[in-house]
């Protein structure tokens, strides 16, 4: 379902919605590997059925993508692994959750690439040389925030180590493991809590699925803020801590803005939709052309078998298998460089 014309890619320093391009090489270093965020604050917002949709439509155009679900929910590690089957193959040493126990110290470090695990079914749904892996999350993870900062005075020491950590997943992607992926997709929690910082630290850019609602128009603004701000706070302690690590500025855009879960009539956004629609694009915000209708099945927390709709031929809505190939097609034409990294 297209909903109109893209919107505008502002590129003003300092409010920018546009970010500065890839900052992650293949082993090349002549093939950009992208890092995305998919993130809203508001839960329910079909966050994690398009990251398992983007992420797959992108394998079957024969892309390697690697899913990393950073939220204590799991829904997307649900989305590909029964509960009963994490539990038994995943829960102890497969999960993202032990990366940041290395990382606080509390078991010996691992390599994310160690945690990389590749859901059978939806891969066996995969056409030519595309491949979809996933590092999956924990139900614990809830508790790593404030973990991370355990013990840890107030003051220099308190910046210094809340700048290892919010630089943390940005340095783990750099595993020589993950260099065959084209494309990092990453599920996060719906907060802007420590974890979720790291994720937007080491994004190239952010996408926000939003239901088209007063809550979705109100937190895409706040969470444009929030995002300035901590960038900021990032660049200016990345010079203040360079013995920490090497200064590197990060510039994280917004890709675009998805509207999921659209009414409709006639085959256009019920009004009441259609103004929410409005008001985000009068934001300056690049929304994409196509939403993403309403469909009760499509948005339950698990998929069927593992494999997320946009492989399955045999869907009972193929409207919305084609929207989702849609709107696949134009999130790759918004991964477009908007400038060389600082």
């Amino acid at each position: 379902m297209r909903t109109g014309p893209p919107g505008p890619r502002q590129d003003v320093r300092g409010a920018s919605w546009v970010g500065s391009g890839c900052r992650y090489r293949s082993p090349s270093g002549e093939v950009p590997v992208y890092v995305v965020s998919v993130i809203n604050y508001k839960g329910g917002v079909g966050k994690t059925t398009m990251t398992a949709n983007l992420g797959a439509e992108l394998a079957n155009r024969g892309m390697k993508v690697l899913l990393i679900d950073l939220d204590p929910q799991a829904s997307l590690t649900f989305s590909f692994y029964e509960p009963d089957d994490w539990r038994d193959r995943l829960r102890d040493d497969r999960t993202v959750k032990r990366w940041y126990d290395g990382l606080r110290g509390d078991t010996p470090k691992i390599t994310l690439g160690e945690l990389v695990v590749s859901p059978g079914p939806a891969n066996a749904h995969l056409k030519g040389a595309g491949r979809l892996d996933l590092i999956a999350s924990h139900l614990q993870l809830v508790d790593i925030d404030l973990a991370l900062a355990r013990g840890v005075a107030d003051g220099d020491e308190y910046d210094a180590e809340l700048f290892r950590v919010r630089g943390s997943l940005a340095e783990g992607l750099h595993d020589e493991a993950l260099d065959p992926y084209d494309l990092v997709l990453i599920d996060c929690p719906p907060n802007f809590n420590v974890v979720t910082q790291s994720a937007i630290i080491a994004s190239d850019h952010l996408l926000i699925p939003a239901r088209a609602d007063y809550l979705s128009t109100l937190g895409i603004d706040y969470l444009h803020g929030n995002v300035r701000e901590l960038v900021d706070r990032y660049n200016a302690d990345s010079r203040r801590f360079a013995t920490i690590r090497r200064h590197h500025k990060v510039a994280p855009g917004i890709a675009g803005v998805v509207f999921t879960m659209i009414q409709l009539m006639a085959q256009r956004p019920i009004a009441a939709h259609q103004g929410y629609m409005d008001q985000v694009r009068a934001l300056g915000v690049p929304v994409f052309p196509t939403a993403l209708r309403e469909n009760v099945t499509l948005f339950a927390t698990n998929t069927p078998r593992g494999v997320p709709v946009v492989l399955r031929e045999r869907v009972t809505a193929p409207p919305v298998r084609e929207e989702l190939r849609q709107i696949t097609t134009e999130f790759l034409a918004h991964l477009q460089p908007a400038g060389a990294t600082a």
